[in-house]
């Protein structure tokens, strides 16, 4: 399993008031085991959600995202972690330098 830092929506969602909730995020620690990792991805809009200043107020405007999805036993998870998706996968042993015939 490996260390990732995650970004936690912890936004309060009001169901009455949904269009007025005020977007809360929080910076946290999340094991991914590399075994379960389904799809990699760069998540661009967090890089929105930064430069509006939403993210945690440490963050440099540097930083990029990744969508890392992991699959267990039919429960699909998402989890948003900080790093580029080329770093993200290199850490998850995940980049395979093979071209499939097809």
């Amino acid at each position: 399993m490996i260390r990732f830092v995650e970004v936690v929506n912890k936004t309060d969602f009001n169901p009455r008031m949904e269009r007025t909730a005020v977007p809360h995020f929080e910076l946290g620690e999340v094991w991914i085991n590399e075994q379960f990792v389904v799809s990699i991805r760069e998540a661009t809009n967090y890089n929105k959600l930064l430069a509006e200043g939403q993210l945690p107020p440490k963050m440099d405007e540097a930083h990029r995202f990744t969508s890392v999805t992991t699959n267990m036993g039919g429960a699909t998870e998402t989890h948003v972690v900080v790093g580029a998706p080329e770093t993200v996968a290199r850490r998850l042993g995940q980049i395979n330098n093979t071209l499939l015939k097809g």
